[in-house]
C-alpha cells in the first residue's frame, strides 16, 4: 500500500515541519509492503493541486490537524477523496483528538480519526486490522460514528524512531537564535512526550493524559551523535513541551554528552523555576539557548491560568540564565482570563530582560481546560470550529481570539489588543528587519542571512499607554 502523510498548510507561515508525521512514517516503513511519503507543502514549495496529485494513487492518506489549518484540512480531504474515492482518509493531531466524533459527523470526506499517540493505531490500520478492533480511533460504519476505547500510551519511547530521510530540509533554521548560530546547520528534534502540568490555556495535559516520557539519556546522545555526523548538524532545536523531565535524567544526559565528546549547540524550553545547578550543567554541555513560557508578569493572572509559577520565580530564572550566559527567549500572551491593562503593564516590564520574545494574542483552542470553562459558561460551543463565519479571519484560518467581541468575559477588545501590540513594537529596538519564512530559508539552503532574524535587544523601562 502507498501511504501519503500531509501537513495541510499552504500559507507560508510554517515554523518547522510537522515532526509527528515523521514519527508515523518511520513506524510505517517497517511494514514490508508499505510505501510512505511525507508532504510538507510550504517547505517543499508545493501548491494544493500538486499535493492532491501526490495523493492520487495512495491507498491511505493521513492528514495532521492543527486548529489554525482546520479548514484547509477539510478542503484538502474533500479534494483528495474526489480525485481518489477509494482511499482511506485518516486524520490525527491535537485538534482532531479534541473533536474526534464531530469531525466525522461534519466531514463525510473523513473516514477515521486517530486520537492521541498515533504510531500503533495507524500501523494496525495500514496492516488491514478491522477498524472495530483498533484502539484509540473514531471511525464511520454504515453511517454511524463509532468511538473505540483509548489506546494506552507507549511507555518506552526508546523504541520509537525518527528517520529524517522523510523530512530533512537542509536550509531549515531556528530563526530565534543569535546570529552566530545562524551560520551552522540546524535540525529540529523531539526527545520526549507529554507534560504533567495543567496550564488552563494548554491542551498538552489532556492530549498526553498528563503523562511524561523521555528517551533515555544514553539513547538520546547516541542519536544526536549520529545526526550530527550524518547531516553535519551544529545546532539542535528541541521542540519538547518539557525537555528536562527530572533532574537525575538531565544529569545523566550531560554526563553522556561529555563521555561521547559531542560538540554541538542546542536549544531547549525550560520551566520557570528550574534549578541553577541543572542550568549550569546544561550550559556546560552545549545548551546555548533557552526558552520559557512566562505568559504574564502578573501574579494574579499567573494564578488564574494555573501556571504554577510566580513573578519572583520568573525574575530569579531570568537572573540565573543571564549569569550563565544563555540566549533567552520569552513567551508571553495578552488578553488572558481576567487580565487588565495594569496586569499587562507588569508583563511589559519583563520584556527587556529577553534577547528575543514572542508576544501573542491569547487564542482559544479545543481540548484545553479554559475552553471547557467557556463551554460551561455558554460562551462557546463545539460547533464554532466548523463555521467559517465565526472568529477573525486571518492568514492562518479563523482564529478565536479571547476578546470582548467574541467572549463577554474577556477584558480586552480586539482593537485594544492590536493597539497594545503595535505600541509594544514601537517601543522595541530591532537588530534586523524581519524573519524570513521557512520556505525562503529552505530554498536558499540557509545561506540567505541578510536579514536572518528579528531580535529584541532593548525595551524602555517605562511606557505610557
Amino acid at each position: 500500500m502507498k501511504v501519503t502523510l500531509i501537513n495541510p498548510n499552504f500559507t507560508g507561515s510554517v515554523v518547522t515541519q510537522s515532526l509527528g508525521l515523521g514519527f508515523l512514517a518511520t513506524e510505517l516503513q517497517k511494514i514490508s509492503d508499505c510505501r510512505v511519503q511525507v508532504v510538507e507543502p510550504v517547505l517543499q514549495g508545493l501548491n494544493r493541486e500538486e499535493v492532491i496529485g501526490m495523493a492520487a494513487d495512495s491507498g491511505l492518506v493521513g492528514i495532521t490537524s492543527y486548529t489554525e489549518s482546520r479548514f484547509e484540512l477539510a478542503d484538502l480531504a474533500a479534494a483528495v477523496k474526489e480525485r481518489n474515492p477509494g482511499c482511506l482518509v485518516v486524520v490525527g493531531g491535537a485538534h482532531a483528538t479534541a473533536l474526534a466524533g464531530l469531525m466525522l459527523e461534519r466531514y463525510p470526506q473523513l473516514d477515521v480519526v486517530v486520537r492521541g499517540e498515533g504510531e500503533e493505531s495507524l500501523r494496525e490500520i495500514v496492516q488491514g486490522q478491522p477498524l472495530e478492533t483498533v484502539a484509540g480511533i473514531h471511525f464511520r460504519r454504515d453511517g454511524r460514528v463509532i468511538g473505540n476505547p483509548d489506546r494506552p500510551l507507549i511507555k518506552d519511547i526508546d523504541r520509537v524512531g525518527f528517520d529524517y530521510r522523510f523530512q530533512y530540509f537542509p536550509g531549515w533554521k531556528d530563526t530565534e537564535v543569535p546570529p552566530r548560530l545562524m551560520e551552522v546547520n540546524h535540525l529540529p528534534i523531539i526527545a520526549s512526550r507529554g507534560c504533567p502540568f495543567r496550564c488552563s490555556f494548554c491542551g498538552a495535559h489532556t492530549h498526553w493524559c498528563g503523562d511524561w516520557r523521555g528517551l533515555s539519556p544514553e539513547r538520546l546522545v547516541d542519536w544526536l551523535k549520529f545526526l550530527a555526523a550524518e547531516y553535519g548538524i551544529g545546532y539542535f532545536r528541541f521542540y519538547d513541551a518539557l525537555f528536562i523531565g527530572n533532574d537525575a535524567r538531565i544529569a545523566r544526559f550531560c554526563d553522556a554528552i561529555e563521555k561521547a565528546g559531542l560538540k554541538t549547540s542546542f536549544r531547549i524550553d525550560i520551566r520557570v523555576g528550574t534549578r541553577a545547578e541543572i542550568l549550569k550543567r546544561l550550559r556546560a554541555a552545549g545548551c546555548e539557548v533557552v526558552g520559557f513560557g512566562v505568559e504574564s508578569g502578573s501574579d494574579r493572572v499567573l494564578k488564574r491560568i494555573h501556571k504554577g509559577i510566580s513573578r519572583r520565580q520568573v525574575e530569579e530564572t531570568i537572573e540565573t540564565c543571564t549569569r550563565l550566559g544563555f540566549w533567552k527567549i520569552g513567551f508571553f500572551m495578552i488578553s488572558l482570563p481576567e487580565e487588565t491593562p495594569a496586569d499587562f503593564d507588569q508583563t511589559f516590564s519583563l520584556l527587556k530582560h529577553f534577547d528575543f520574545y514572542n508576544l501573542q494574542f491569547f487564542k482559544i483552542h479545543p481540548g484545553t481546560p479554559f475552553y471547557q470553562e467557556l463551554k460551561e459558561r455558554g460562551e462557546i460551543t463545539d460547533s464554532v470550529w466548523f463555521d467559517r463565519q465565526h472568529g477573525f479571519t486571518s492568514a492562518d484560518g479563523n482564529e478565536f481570539y479571547y476578546c470582548r467581541e467574541l467572549f463577554p468575559s474577556a477584558g480586552f477588545s480586539y482593537g485594544q489588543v492590536q493597539e497594545l501590540l503595535e505600541k509594544v513594537a514601537s517601543y522595541t529596538t530591532w537588530r534586523f528587519y524581519r524573519r524570513p519564512t521557512a520556505w525562503e530559508l529552505v530554498k536558499s539552503g540557509g545561506r540567505n542571512l541578510r536579514h536572518p532574524v528579528r531580535l529584541v535587544r532593548k525595551v524602555p523601562l517605562a511606557w505610557k499607554r
